[in-house]
């Protein structure tokens, strides 16, 4: 798992550094237009409007799903979520089942957010018969900034998220890179991505705090951890206004956390399959 964990490493960094090197380079053309001649804007402004239309249909759809993951905690087998397929996108505004958000720019290549999403309790009383004294990990509202890149070849994304409830207190970046692949109905996008994640979101989730270590577990902290994904994200218009929706993915976990008393694995699978409807 080490060596998986290191190629993982690699091929990331690699994809990313020629991310960052695009998004400075595009952000520099978008916000310091002297230095770019006046006709390449205007060519830019004009190609636009087809890129708008090409997604203004269907703007809403509406469905349902469930996502289905190993549990990491000691006892516990595997979770079992439902979650809303509501869909909307707008010019300005967007809803994308349990997140939602504004956009603040976009054009063909770069598309900046604010975002708001929900994430769901990672541990709930009764998950494990072997975490006696172990408190629930509840669900909260995280808010932040996501940009997106669209390249020929690649999408790559970078998300900044903080909690707003102060449930775990932290913050959470997210780095993805996706190959995204059309052909007729059919959407597929394999993805590579890493997850940082503070001491505070660290330590809520897979840390021993003094009054749990009061029930006889060892008290136990930890610094921000990086957690790396593969998956692949499928749909498939099943008429012209239903879609099938799956997601399969495996997320590798930081060694810290996997060295949790309470995490029972490093390794993490997870899917969602949802279906919606059109309008």
């Amino acid at each position: 798992m080490k060596r998986a964990r290191q190629t993982f490493q690699q091929i990331f960094l690699l994809l990313l550094s020629g991310f960052w090197s695009t998004l400075c380079s595009t952000l520099c053309s978008t916000f310091f237009p002297l230095t770019a001649p006046l006709a390449a804007h205007a060519t830019n402004a004009q190609s636009v409007q087809p890129a708008q239309s090409r997604h203004a249909t269907p703007t809403f759809s509406l469905g349902a799903g469930a996502v289905v993951s190993t549990s990491l905690y000691q006892g516990a087998s595997y979770n079992v979520t439902p979650i809303p397929m509501l869909m909307f996108s707008g010019k300005q505004f967007f809803i994308q089942g349990t997140r939602a958000g504004m956009h603040l720019y976009q054009d063909e290549q770069l598309t900046v957010d604010l975002l708001g999403k929900y994430r769901f309790a990672a541990y709930e009383a009764g998950d494990s018969a072997e975490l006696i004294g172990i408190k629930e990990r509840k669900g909260t509202v995280e808010a932040g900034v996501k940009a997106s890149l669209r390249l020929g070849v690649a999408a790559f994304s970078c998300t900044v998220l903080s909690d707003v409830l102060d449930e775990h207190g932290g913050q959470v970046i997210q780095l993805r890179v996706m190959k995204p692949l059309r052909w007729r109905m059919i959407f597929l996008a394999p993805y590579l991505g890493m997850s940082v994640q503070s001491n505070d979101f660290s330590t809520y989730y897979y840390g021993v705090d003094s009054t749990e270590a009061l029930a006889g577990w060892s008290e136990y902290d930890l610094d921000w951890t990086v957690n790396w994904q593969t998956g692949v994200t499928f749909r498939i218009g099943l008429s012209q206004n239903i879609m099938l929706n799956t997601v399969v993915g495996v997320e590798l976990l930081d060694q810290d956390i996997a060295d949790s008393p309470l995490v029972e694995r490093d390794t993490r699978f997870f899917g969602m399959l949802g279906i919606a409807y059109g309008f």
